[in-house]
């Protein structure tokens, strides 16, 4: 009796093999050859789901985002599901809890956010790759403002904050820090990356 093969699992198995030949390499060494040996599969079989390396690293670069999203939404719904804290530093403890997600504090979060990085290097002269850049600068925009949102509703905000621009000063934030944190580790350590984002949200608060 012939194998049953999970086709989504087998493309994720694959996609998990670019991240690691990117991660390791390179976005440039990810070719079809190198990440089906990554993934201890035949060339054809790779070519069975993909059939070049564009469609491929599309597919790779959605999952890494989507990855990385979903994690910071997992926490974003205990933000908003849960009663307003009354205290300031609750308040951006609970916030902080969602964004830090979307930085490279840890060593998986570290290896997404580098992947991440060559993917969107990539994108800007790739058109193949463009349009799944601009889904996750759309995926960032939405968690960054459901943030701010949240933290905007409390009485503990300061008056005059703008969303659009508060978001916009936020992902800055964010973006720099993960570059700091992925291209300098000695010199930006994961503590400081979350003390730098503590007080940013604080300095939205009164108090």
């Amino acid at each position: 009796m012939p194998k049953i093969v999970n086709a989504d699992a087998r493309r994720e198995l694959i996609a998990d093999a670019v991240f690691a030949v990117v991660g390791e390499r390179g976005l440039a060494q990810a070719s079809l050859r190198t990440v089906a040996d990554a993934a201890d599969l035949a060339l054809g079989s790779v070519r069975h789901y993909f059939d070049n390396q564009a469609e491929l690293m599309e597919f790779a670069f959605m999952v890494n985002s989507e990855r990385i999203h979903l994690r910071a939404l997992e926490r974003l719904v205990v933000l908003e599901e849960t009663e307003l804290p009354a205290g300031a530093q609750e308040l951006v403890d609970a916030c902080a809890a969602v964004l830090e997600e979307l930085l490279p504090l840890d060593q998986r979060r570290r290896a997404d956010a580098a992947v991440h990085m060559e993917f969107m290097l990539e994108a800007r002269t790739t058109a193949a790759l463009s349009q799944a850049a601009q889904d996750d600068y759309r995926a960032t925009g939405a968690v960054v403002g459901r943030v701010l949102l949240r933290l905007l509703e409390s009485p503990l905000a300061l008056a005059g904050l703008v969303a659009l621009e508060e978001a916009q000063r936020l992902i800055a934030l964010l973006d720099g820090l993960s570059l700091r944190l992925v291209l300098q580790p000695a010199w930006a350590a994961p503590q400081e990356g979350q003390a730098t984002l503590r007080r940013h949200l604080a300095e939205l608060l009164q108090g």
